[in-house]
């Protein structure tokens, strides 16, 4: 029930980071945004570090290292993907792929579940895709191969992050996650250095991307409590939900409306989180 609870706490921050760090990218580059929350993230997983020590080894930093490298490849995948292709399939595709992989990982190294919770969780990977949804056959189309393809490396990216994590010593506190964000922030940067040369953001961009900082740094520690607890299926694919959230406040904040495709969706993921609850 915990892995569940806290699967889902990553999904609803996640969801709220990703909205924040839509609407500074808004108004400045979507990369130096991701670099600033990064950057912003790492500022407080080192505090929190100090705050509660724990004792940890090379290879825990080690892991943490691997998750940075492939979590940074998933975002820059992710980004190059959407610049070329339409976040209407490429969103869903990347959730999907990033939720149901490290789940058939887990599963495929002997995990078992009850019924009712792989019912839940394949009903969550249906929700994923129906709401995140494009009803613009138009959008649906104009798909390049190589969107296609960024949006599959974004997935696997963010993949080995999650089972990179789950690898890591359970008694080594929030080192992995400071490892992995510093990785994952000098890549960022880099890039962002490499296409405009400079990291700085806009005056109206920076309180959303204060926000979106801090908020995934807090989802980064509940995904992995999460995935330290157990199951990784669960924890991997109630994490992946974030869509849902991201959706939800587009609509209540901004006025977005919502397809009756993606009220389906948000109705599909709620029944999933209570069938893999049930006991």
């Amino acid at each position: 029930m915990l892995t569940i609870l806290l699967a889902s706490t990553t999904s609803l921050l996640f969801g709220c980071s990703d909205f924040l760090g839509g609407l500074a990218s808004r108004r400045d580059s979507a990369f130096a945004v991701t670099a600033n929350a990064h950057l912003i993230g790492l500022a407080i997983l080192a505090v929190a570090v100090v705050v509660f020590p724990a004792a940890y080894g090379a290879s825990d930093l080690a892991w943490g290292a691997a998750a940075g490298v492939s979590g940074g490849i998933g975002v820059a995948a992710l980004y190059g993907a959407l610049a070329v292709g339409r976040m209407g399939v490429v969103a869903p595709l990347t959730a999907a792929l990033s939720g149901s992989l490290p789940a058939l990982y887990d599963l495929l190294r002997g995990t078992t579940l009850r019924p009712l919770s792989l019912v839940g969780l394949a009903i969550a990977l249906v929700a994923i895709v129906v709401v995140s949804a494009s009803g613009d056959p138009d959008e649906r189309a104009e798909m390049p191969a190589r969107a296609v393809g960024l949006a599959v490396l974004a997935g696997v990216g963010f993949t080995g992050s999650f089972i990179f994590f789950s690898l890591a010593g359970k008694t080594s506190g929030l080192m992995p996650l400071l490892a992995a964000r510093a990785v994952s922030v000098t890549m960022l940067m880099a890039v962002t250095f490499a296409r405009r040369g400079t990291a700085k953001l806009a005056g109206d961009a920076r309180p959303s991307a204060l926000g979106a900082g801090v908020l995934d740094a807090a989802a980064n520690v509940t995904m992995l409590a999460a995935i330290r607890i157990g199951p990784l299926a669960v924890a991997s694919v109630l994490g992946s939900l974030y869509p849902v959230v991201t959706i939800l406040l587009a609509r209540f904040v901004l006025g977005e409306r919502l397809r009756p495709v993606q009220r389906a969706g948000v109705i599909l993921a709620l029944a999933a989180v209570m069938l893999t609850a049930i006991r």
